[in-house]
């Protein structure tokens, strides 16, 4: 069957007729940090359909965005990540998430959160020039799990899950994360209110609130 198009000679068009789809955006988003296992993908996507994720996997492979290979042993798992020409898409995603950060309200009840879905939002917070010479490790705590930063001179790498002594933990659910994003002028009033805490040697603090453009 022949892939829908929009039958436009438009560059944006043709992009779409790749990406366009349903998922499919969301899925180069997990893959942003590194492969990922199927199930991987399918715990990092909620409200998908195992039948709608193999189909939209199977479309990138086929547009050459997404490739699949087996881990070495002991893993021995078959992984999904991007392709070098999938990785060409990280700067839109990236402009997406800067222009989504101002449509997060308050979170709905029926609203899905998984905390590594703050690694676009810090690299749009991040603040290279403010970044060189410096080495921080910081961790974010929310219901949903935690999510680490590492910042080294004037690079910043997240990951999932938590480490050993980092030297900022910054603690918030996963609303007031969305609107210190959006207006990091809230940050005040949400440590002043509780919703927000931060712990470690204050001069540090005081980095990461430069680094991450978080000076209100």
């Amino acid at each position: 069957m022949r892939a829908r198009t929009y039958g436009q000679h438009c560059a944006i068009a043709k992009a779409l007729d790749v990406v366009g789809e349903r998922w499919a955006l969301l899925i180069v988003r997990e893959l942003l940090d590194g492969p990922r296992r199927y199930t991987d993908l399918l715990g990092g996507l909620p409200g998908v359909s195992t039948d709608m994720l193999a189909t939209r996997l199977r479309d990138l492979e086929n547009a050459g965005l997404v490739s699949r290979r087996t881990l070495p042993p002991p893993a021995a798992s078959k992984v999904y990540e991007l392709t070098a020409e999938g990785r060409e898409l990280a700067p839109a995603m990236t402009e997406l998430a800067r222009f989504g950060m101002r449509l997060l309200g308050a979170q709905d009840p029926s609203d899905a959160f998984r905390v590594h879905w703050l690694a676009l939002p810090l690299q749009i917070r991040f603040r290279a020039d403010r970044a060189r010479g410096v080495a921080l490790t910081v961790q974010f705590h929310t219901d949903d799990g935690a999510l680490c930063a590492v910042i080294d001179d004037g690079i910043l790498v997240t990951r999932p899950g938590a480490v050993d002594h980092p030297d900022v933990v910054i603690t918030a659910d996963a609303a007031t994360l969305a609107e210190i994003a959006r207006d990091p002028a809230t940050t005040a009033e949400a440590k002043t209110t509780g919703r927000l805490t931060v712990e470690g040697d204050p001069d540090k603090v005081a980095h990461v609130r430069r680094i991450l453009s978080l000076d209100g």
